[in-house]
């Protein structure tokens, strides 16, 4: 949903009962400022949109109902140079499911948290947002400014921490590039979760249904580990997929959509299984269950908005 907004105010400047010209000066000041904040606001964008659900859970951690909405909101202007400028950030209460990872995410009932602030222009965009970009290499730690930029086919991406504590990163990067089928990718950082620098690259090679993969981490300071995967679309909305590793690792995982129904059933070396179950009933609304080895169950329904 855009909304563009207008502020027009009503000001008399002239008439019979005024006879004060400092008034009448001043008033001529407060319309000329109102049509400046009309027209400020009508060439900005404000957008909204967001999430809602509610349902049951039952697990070793969690049993019970849950809900919950996530309210997401930004606005944007840009300038006759043609550079963008947004402010974004999301407020919300209560918990929502996460169906993927098994667990409840709380909403952060309140007030609003830092926004994220972003400069784009001609492919590249700056971000800045306190501790809330993800280092490139690992999702587990975090940044300040983030860049990322298209280059000749190329996608580059730079994160920065300007306050990082000990053994925290203070920069990671990635590059991507794609051609004839083939993807190619290196992310970096000058500290993983143990405080090391680490990289590692990836390639996949799609030939139709079939698409093949490798990738090698070097996993900083510890054993490099190299992947190999496959996925293959089966026909009929079935698609399977396989991965194993030079540290005896594996995962495999299943996946049959139609219509609006979409099933998943994954496993590993550990038979930590998990299947997840989503139906789409249109209109933003989805019905959605998910359980795991661990004993977790989540059941509820989904909208957007």
């Amino acid at each position: 949903v855009v909304y563009t907004c207008s502020l027009y105010v009503a000001v008399p400047i002239l008439g019979s009962h005024i006879t004060n010209r400092g008034n009448n000066m001043k008033k001529i000041l407060l319309a000329t400022t109102a049509l400046a904040m009309s027209a400020s606001f009508a060439a900005a964008d404000l957008s909204m949109s967001g999430r809602a659900g509610a349902g049951v859970i039952s697990g070793t951690d969690n049993d019970g109902v849950w809900s919950g909405v996530d309210i997401n909101f930004s606005a944007s202007v840009e300038t006759d140079g043609g550079l963008s400028i947004s402010v974004s950030d999301d407020f919300g209460g209560g918990l929502l499911a996460d169906y993927a990872d098994k667990e409840l995410d709380d909403q952060d009932a309140g007030a609003v948290g830092t926004p994220a602030v972003a400069l784009s222009y001609r492919g590249a965009t700056l971000t800045i947002d306190n501790q809330a970009i993800d280092d490139l290499y690992d999702d587990d730690q975090t940044g300040d400014i983030g860049l990322s930029a298209n280059i000749g086919g190329a996608s580059v991406a730079l994160t920065m921490d300007t306050d990082a504590a000990d053994g925290e990163p203070t920069n990671s990067y990635s590059v991507g590039y794609t051609v004839s089928g083939i993807s190619l990718s290196i992310k970096g950082t000058d500290a993983n979760d143990d405080g090391d620098a680490a990289m590692k690259w990836s390639a996949s090679y799609g030939m139709g249904d079939l698409t093949l993969g490798i990738e090698v981490d070097n996993k900083g300071a510890g054993a490099d580990v190299t992947k190999g995967s496959v996925t293959y679309a089966v026909g009929g909305g079935l698609s399977v997929s396989l991965s194993a590793d030079d540290n005896d690792d594996w995962d495999a995982s299943a996946t049959y959509s139609a219509g609006g129904l979409s099933v998943t059933y994954a496993t590993d070396e550990e038979s930590a299984w998990e299947a997840d179950v989503s139906m789409d009933l249109g209109g933003g609304v989805s019905v959605n269950a998910a359980a795991d080895a661990n004993d977790t169950t989540i059941l509820g329904v989904n909208f957007t908005f």
